[in-house]
């Protein structure tokens, strides 16, 4: 708060104490008091004016100048009511108080769809693993009766399998600190298990899986990690243009980390899309050529990526190639 500024705020004050001491002056001479004492009443009604301008300025100053610097201070900005003490003068104590009351009104109005977006994850999770009870039964009768038509079956049941730990991931996303356990994790048997999954795919549309350098020792957690690998080869799978395609996957070294690429001859992503993949809901063109393409995949594998301390990119050169980086000290790891 600036002095120019407060005494424009107090103009009507200082106007009014000039209007009086001017009828007081002429007051006291009217009734004949002596020049010297005039002077002493005028200087001492200044003196007290003066003084409580002075002293108002100076507790709303440091009032103020605390409140400024708290707020840019604070990443959460609507916790400044519980920083700041209470004013003393009045005006203050009432906007104080007025704060406090909307930064209750609004935490209550959190805590409120906090409640209800809970309930729909709990509602999101009962309800994918009740549905994997069907889609188990489905699977164990179509083994039992193997044919041309339960094959197919078979092969959509395992796409509708994905879309179901798709949205169990997506549900779980937003609290995976209560839900994960980094440790040391060979990548060899987790991107075989992952190869083996969609082995038919593989077989069906004759494309090879090319592996080498992934004996490697990463820090991650093993359930995550599987399905955003699951999520990036489905998606290369989806997209390979022809038959006879590769999917490369293998490891560098780096001084600090290990990043891992996977590597695909497919259709690629147009550089003007590339920046924009990761985003939620994005399929881009090549995705609306695909009914099935929900553009939720890359974005689950980003911010899942991002809540284990990893890094992802995407580059697109005669195909699209996904590179992930992993830390490879455990004390990097969690700064």
């Amino acid at each position: 708060m600036s002095l120019k500024n407060y005494i424009r705020d107090k103009l009507y004050l200082i106007i009014s104490s000039i209007i009086t001491a001017i009828i007081i002056t002429f007051f006291l001479f009217a009734v004949k008091t002596n020049r010297a004492a005039i002077l002493m009443v005028n200087a001492l009604f200044w003196i007290l004016i003066i003084s409580i301008l002075i002293k108002e300025y100076t507790r709303r100053k440091e009032y103020y100048v605390d409140l400024e610097s708290t707020m840019e201070a604070l990443d959460q900005k609507y916790l400044i009511t519980e920083l700041l003490k209470e004013p003393e003068f009045l005006d203050g104590k009432l906007l104080f108080q007025t704060l406090r009351d909307v930064d209750k009104s609004m935490c209550d109005h959190v805590n409120l769809y906090k409640n209800k977006q809970l309930d729909y994850k709990e509602y999101i999770e009962m309800w994918v693993h009740e549905i994997k009870t069907p889609l188990a039964a489905s699977k164990l009768i179509i083994s039992n009766n193997k044919n041309e038509v339960t094959a197919s079956i078979d092969e959509e049941l395992e796409k509708l399998d994905d879309l179901v730990e798709q949205a169990l991931y997506y549900a779980r996303s937003a609290a995976l600190e209560k839900d994960y356990l980094i440790r040391e994790t060979n990548l060899a048997p987790l991107i075989n298990k992952v190869i083996r999954k969609h082995a038919k795919s593989f077989i069906y549309k004759n494309i090879r899986a090319d592996l080498h350098d992934i004996d490697t020792i990463v820090y991650t957690d093993i359930k995550w990690m599987e399905f955003i690998l699951n999520q990036i080869i489905a998606n290369s799978l989806k997209y390979i243009r022809h038959d006879h395609g590769t999917i490369h996957i293998y490891t560098c070294q780096q001084k600090n980390s290990v990043q891992l690429y996977i590597q695909d001859n497919g259709i690629g992503i147009r550089s003007n899309e590339l920046p924009r993949i990761f985003d939620k809901g994005f399929t881009g063109s090549n995705g609306r050529t695909n009914e099935k393409a929900t553009g939720m995949g890359l974005y689950l594998c980003k911010t899942l990526c991002e809540k284990l301390h990893l890094d992802i990119q995407a580059e697109s050169h005669d195909g699209t190639t996904i590179i992930i980086t992993f830390l490879i000290n455990k004390q990097l790891l969690f700064q």
